[in-house]
């Protein structure tokens, strides 16, 4: 259809500001109450405290904590040559979102964005957009960004129930000599309890502001005296946004509904089984400007898609002495349906690795790996030839932690991978851990990765702009993939240093330089015409390899506890951009050469944390964005989010979380394409949880 007329901006701001000043009136009202309680002593509150709570934990134990994805193994943050950021449970919940992404904001050197209810872009370490194409996404490592565009749909992998996660490992740099292709920048590890750690019964339900309405339940229990169980059911309603100052609503809302399991059991005492899976159906919505041939000219359109996808995952982990197995598997399939394409895809993957520890000093690591995905897309906007294709990719690693002595310990390894496109890549790694005293801990790292060609680079055709009127006819730019585009290659080099000077105090500091080449270009041909439905001119533009570049920068975290009760935490991340086309490139962004990233040049994020008597608690966090030079420019921006929790006793805890108090209509991120951003809103919602024992 032809752009509609909006409605009057009078009706709009009526509605945004009705919107707004309800949801502070009822939160106020019902914060007044709990306080009230608390006060006269009508609830007496149990001491803020959870099960994983780390504001309770030392630094020295903080440093101990352990994650897995840096090296497939458990290690403690304070022994991993790489820069490493963990998102734990509790950060989550007291940070009090609601989605993965949102949560993503806390880890210094990640970059998100929302583009509206349903969509953000998040990237580590530069490269942002919709899709951002050098980040790998897992799931208790499970792969979930689709080889159509090699980003995520983050509108169909989480909200997962919040409560299950254990925590969010961030590996800033690469991590292609374990994770393969595509873990170019950083890998998120999204981690699971386990079900043994899910015990009893769980109700959650909230909601207010663009978070409309969130529930769910999960039940937990034994089997027998080896095995247990998990079983959860959960809904996520998200409003729609304003897409412009105004107040026109966006055609942005979202809902989705998620069902699944798992099981773990024990054989002996080495032997370990975990199965689980789960399945979901979503519909969302997005409002485009897309090319009218028969016009000459754009038009919008609401449109309303579905997702549905479904998984079943299984880990078999045997330990022998110095010898630990562990066989993973995993089947996927996944469908959506916007206007722009139709994909289904089915994706299985089987990896199995081996650990070794011999004689004190070597800690070695190898595996293989074969995975097999194949699509089937349905394109009006984005057409692919062919419509349907079967990828495989192949893979052998090995990693070696070497010990050198009690303080120098080597990290030697490399993974030889074979894909649909460019046979054999190879991505080796080098690392380098030092600690010349207890309180401190340097390291450095010189890695190769490499991101392999997406179907779109290599098959596509997309109608993309409206250029405008050449000698009275309208002028249409069409993006085409080139079966000659090849793999992008960074090689980065990494300098690390971690320090407790005080009991009480934190730091580490990671540095970075990445040399980029054959990154992805735009080389447009010449213009020619078209007769149907009415004539019209085309620039035909390829996508290349003609971008060579550098960004370097770095990220400092920080904590203190100056009391028993109170924390603050501080993350600072900074990043400079230096692409350069090659001679013969006729590339037409190449005067956005310094600043096509669409990632800001500064971010930091400052929070505090205070546990109080009677079961209180009262975080907040401030964040300041650089501005974004990208197809448009954005400025730069604060946010303030304050959530205050409430625990009236051991197994129910209310929360009211208030965010973007500091500011209004200011767009995080612009589309290069067709999809109308929106601009996030000050908005309140309130949760509750209950535990059934």
């Amino acid at each position: 259809m032809l752009q509609p007329k909006p409605p009057s901006a009078e009706n709009n701001r009526r509605d945004h500001r009705g919107r707004c000043r309800g949801g502070p009136r009822m939160s106020f009202a019902v914060l007044f109450i709990l306080l009230f309680c608390s006060a006269t002593g009508l609830v007496r509150g149990e001491a803020w405290e959870s099960p994983q709570d780390l504001t309770q934990l030392s630094i020295e134990e903080l440093m101990q904590v352990e994650v897995i994805t840096a090296s497939k193994k458990a290690q403690a943050v304070w022994d991993v040559p790489a820069s490493v950021y963990v998102v734990t449970a509790e950060d989550i919940q007291r940070f009090g979102v609601t989605t993965i992404p949102e949560a993503l904001r806390l880890v210094p050197g990640v970059h998100v964005a929302l583009q509206d209810s349903n969509k953000w872009a998040v990237a580590v370490r530069g490269f942002n957009g919709r899709y951002s194409n050098k980040l790998l996404v897992l799931i208790d490592g499970r792969v979930v960004y689709t080889p159509l565009f090699s980003g995520v749909y983050w509108d169909a992998q989480p909200p997962l129930f919040l409560e299950d996660i254990e925590r969010i490992e961030v590996i800033r740099g690469p991590g292609a000599t374990l994770w393969g292709a595509n873990a170019v920048n950083g890998v998120i590890n999204i981690i699971t309890k386990s079900a043994r750690d899910t015990q009893g019964s769980l109700l959650v339900s909230g909601g207010g502001g663009t978070d409309k309405a969130f529930g769910g339940v999960r039940v937990g229990g034994a089997l027998g005296g080896n095995g247990y169980y998990r079983v959860y059911a959960l809904y996520t309603g998200r409003d729609r946004l304003t897409q412009d100052e105004a107040y026109v609503p966006n055609h942005d809302d979202w809902q989705v509904r998620r069902g699944g399991f798992r099981v773990e059991w024990q054989r002996g005492a080495g032997e370990r089984w975990t199965l689980h899976g789960e399945a979901y159906t979503g519909r969302a919505g997005q409002r485009l400007r897309i090319p009218d041939f028969a016009s000459g000219w754009v038009r919008t359109v609401d449109d309303r898609y579905t997702t549905t996808g479904y998984y079943l995952m299984g880990t078999w982990n045997r330990e022998r002495g110095s010898l630990t197995d562990t066989l993973h598997f995993y089947f996927d399939h996944y469908g959506r349906s916007p206007l722009e394409i139709t994909e289904y895809r089915d994706t299985i993957s089987l990896n199995w690795q081996q650990r070794v520890q011999t004689n004190g000093r070597h800690d070695l690591l190898w595996g293989v790996e074969v995975r097999r995905t194949r699509d089937h897309t349905q394109g009006r906007l984005i057409r692919l030839d062919p419509p349907s294709k079967t990828d495989h990719i192949f893979g052998v690693f090995v990693q070696d932690d070497l010990t050198l002595n009690d303080r120098l310990r080597l990290t030697l390894g490399t993974k030889l991978e074979n894909n649909s496109y460019t046979a054999w890549e190879i991505q080796p790694n080098l690392r380098l851990l030092w600690k010349p005293n207890e309180r401190t801990v340097w390291w450095g790292a010189v890695s190769r990765a490499v991101r392999m060609p997406t179907r779109v680079e290599r098959s596509v055709q997309i109608d993309a702009y409206h250029e405008g009127v050449v000698e009275g006819l309208p002028l249409y730019s069409r993006l085409y993939g080139s079966p000659q585009f090849r793999s992008e290659v960074v090689t980065s080099y990494e300098l690390g240093y971690r320090s407790r000077p005080h009991d009480r105090v934190s730091l580490e500091v990671s540095a970075f330089y990445n040399v980029y080449r054959r990154l992805r270009s735009f080389e447009p041909a010449e213009v020619f015409l078209e007769g149907e439905p009415t004539p019209h001119l085309i620039v035909p533009v390829y996508m290349s390899n003609k971008l060579n570049g550098r960004t370097y920068g770095f990220e400092v975290s920080a904590r203190w506890n100056p009391t028993d009760w109170w924390s603050l935490q501080f993350g600072y991340a900074n990043l400079t951009y230096r692409l350069q086309h090659e001679p013969d490139s006729r590339d037409p962004f190449q005067f956005h050469s310094d600043s096509t990233s669409n990632t800001p040049r500064h971010q930091w994020n400052l929070s505090s944390h205070w546990n109080l008597p009677r079961g209180w608690r009262v975080d907040a966090y401030l964040f300041f964005v650089d501005r974004l030079f990208g197809m448009d420019f954005l400025p730069s921006y604060y946010r303030l989010d304050v959530c205050v929790g409430w625990r009236p006793s051991r197994d129910v805890e209310l929360s009211l979380m208030w965010q973007n108090l500091l500011r209004r209509d200011i767009r995080e991120f612009e589309h290069p394409l067709w999809e109308r951003d929106s601009i996030p809103e000050r908005t309140v919602y309130g949760r509750l949880s209950w535990r059934f024992r």
